[in-house]
């Protein structure tokens, strides 16, 4: 499949684009332009003044919150077929996090401009548009229930549980995972790299965890098993 079609199959399976007629999906297709990002490379800064809206084709973003000593939060991870800058190119503020590529990415951009005229000729899009910041706002309202209610052991679980269901790898009934360092988990789980190492040894030490060298293996049912 050519890089056209690739672009045209994700954008038929975006929630953005759902239900719009094949040929126009076509037409929209070909307002697009490619970028490649090394592994590690920006490609925005939170508080940038810009508007393109981007469509992850190979590889993986994550968008992040840096405090003033380089601590990082990850707020959100995009694979192929996910989009990321939606919100700058709506309400044209600033951004609100630093995407960075985890691994050699290959997208597709949308000029703010392009965008607003393809909503004027399928005012539908609209609609997306709105169900695609609804599923973003709940995610952002489970990290701050995370975040406000749960200890660090509690959040570990729960990230681990929920990176386990998406990859779906199994051993023995339970989710086996490559095991990450401290200080990547801790910014997904908002913790200083410390606090991730001291609830680690703990979860280890009472089962709930399994090290297994280069893996961690952990139940689906963990959460259920600590305290939040």
């Amino acid at each position: 499949m050519g890089e056209t079609g690739k672009l045209l199959d994700f954008l038929k399976k975006s929630i953005l684009f759902q239900g719009l007629p094949e040929g126009d999906l076509r037409k929209i297709s070909l307002s697009f332009e490619f970028i490649d990002l090394p592994m590690g490379e920006v490609l925005f800064y939170e508080k940038e003044n810009s508007s393109d809206m981007y469509l992850v084709l190979e590889g993986k973003v994550r968008a992040s919150l840096f405090d003033e000593h380089g601590n990082e939060l990850v707020l959100a991870e995009l694979g192929p077929g996910e989009f990321i800058g939606e919100m700058s190119m709506i309400d044209q503020l600033p951004r609100s996090a630093t995407v960075i590529a985890e691994e050699p990415t290959r997208l597709a951009s949308l000029s703010r401009e392009t965008f607003l005229k393809i909503i004027r000729e399928n005012p539908d899009i609209a609609i997306n548009v709105i169900r695609a910041l609804v599923t973003r706002l709940r995610r952002a309202d489970d990290m701050i229930e995370a975040l406000a209610f749960r200890n660090v052991e509690s959040r570990i679980v729960k990230f681990l549980v929920e990176t386990g269901r998406e990859k779906g790898l199994t051993e023995n009934g339970k989710y086996r995972l490559r095991k990450m360092t401290h200080r990547d988990l801790a910014a997904r789980v908002g913790a200083s790299r410390e606090a991730v190492t001291k609830a680690l040894k703990a979860l280890v030490f009472k089962g709930i965890i399994e090290d297994r060298g280069n893996f961690w293996l952990i139940s689906p049912d963990a959460e259920e098993k600590i305290d939040p």
